[in-house]
């Protein structure tokens, strides 16, 4: 599908203004492949993290990593033995600077490898419509690059938050839709410009080949930018979506759902063509919504987390009905732009499933419209805490 103009310039779009020295932007790409081998299906993620470029352009600098501000007087009382009177040391106040390039893969021992860069590594190509940081490749309809930790890498920082491992991917895509802006009276910007988009190619992780077959891929990207990220956090989105009315694959459906921008959620949700979109406190569009998540008593399958989304838009209702399986999932850090030692703490997984019902108010009843099963959902819970 060919996007926008506009959209194709949020493709392209880098911190500018304010934004350079206290802000954030980030690029995320989810997609699913098949081990060329054993024949089993990964989800898996490819990010762009970029944070305060200005601060410390040549040299990347982590918030986490202990910053001691040590004064003549923290010796005096260290050396004296009277540490314990005075508190341990100080700790100066650092704002994170720099591109962190992320991969990994969802489900059961699943993992991320973190690869942190100097700001001043990113440059966008007009030639070819990238951003490159370092290694990695983010393009207009193709992504490549390569993240790798050992162990030693990670004894020696354990403050680059990740598992060890090498994962390289080569991908093409094409986005399917062509998403509009979504943001909150903070100018927290979110796009999920690729809430339907189709991967070709190839990722490895430690050695084993997985193959991103187009019509299994379960491709989504979304782009997000502003003074700092969504708190809490709220995500579901899918575009793997099957009617349960007529066994089909909906080749041209997905949703995205992302908070919560001033206490809502922003709601994008396509059958076969058919598009709402739902813009949180738009005066042309208004709904109301409910939604939650919870933790579900353990059952054959193991322990599950809940989500729930429940919307009513004009003479339509749709509810989501969402689990994922919690040792499929794990915790994704992000440092907050403004440091403090505050970080954003993900609970995340790809491998999410359940039900889309869609309804239509006729008189005092609910009529059952659709009733969609749904696999592959990104499910994801955050919150900010102090590290």
């Amino acid at each position: 599908m060919k996007s926008s103009k506009k959209n194709r310039l949020f493709d392209s779009y880098l911190l500018k203004g304010k934004l350079r020295r206290s802000g954030y932007e980030k690029i995320r790409y989810i997609f699913s492949g098949v081990n060329r081998l054993s024949g089993e299906k990964k989800s898996f993620f490819v990010e762009f993290y970029y944070v305060n470029p200005l601060v410390s352009p040549d040299t990347p600098v982590l918030a986490q990593k202990f910053q001691p501000a040590v004064s003549p007087q923290d010796v005096q009382y260290a050396l004296s033995g009277l540490s314990t009177v005075k508190g341990s040391f100080s700790e100066t106040d650092v704002l994170p600077s720099y591109v962190l390039d992320k991969a990994g893969v969802f489900g059961i021992n699943g993992k991320q490898v973190n690869s942190f860069i100097p700001a001043n590594s990113v440059h966008y190509d007009k030639s070819d419509n990238s951003i490159y940081a370092g290694e990695c490749k983010f393009g207009f309809d193709s992504l490549k690059g390569s993240v790798r930790v050992t162990g030693e890498d990670l004894d020696n920082r354990p403050e680059l938050y990740c598992s060890t491992g090498n994962i390289e991917w080569n991908l093409n895509f094409e986005k399917i839709t062509d998403v509009c802006v979504f943001n909150d009276a903070d100018g927290q910007i979110w796009i999920p410009g690729g809430a339907k988009t189709i991967f070709s190619g190839s990722v490895t992780v430690d050695g084993e080949t997985y193959t991103v077959i187009p019509k299994s891929s379960s491709g989504y990207i979304d782009k997000s930018w502003g003074v700092r990220p969504l708190n809490p956090y709220y995500h579901l989105s899918s575009s793997n979506l099957i009617s349960a009315i007529t066994g089909k694959k909906l080749l041209k459906s997905c949703f995205a759902i992302e908070g919560e921008f001033d206490s809502r959620l922003c709601i994008y949700v396509c059958i076969e063509g058919n598009a709402i979109i739902l813009k949180g406190k738009s005066l042309f569009c208004k709904y109301s919504e409910i939604h939650d998540w919870v933790e579900m008593p353990q059952d054959a399958d193991g322990k599950k987390l809940h989500w729930t989304v429940s919307v009513q838009y004009k003479k339509y209702v749709i509810d989501f009905d969402l689990y994922c399986r919690i040792d499929e999932m794990f915790v994704r850090d992000y440092e907050m732009p403004y440091g403090k030692n505050e970080m954003q703490k993900i609970l995340g997984g790809g491998t999410g499933f359940g039900e889309v019902r869609i309804y239509k108010k006729v008189k005092k009843n609910l009529e059952l419209i659709d009733h969609i099963n749904t696999l592959d959902v990104l499910c994801e819970y955050g919150s900010t805490d102090k590290n």
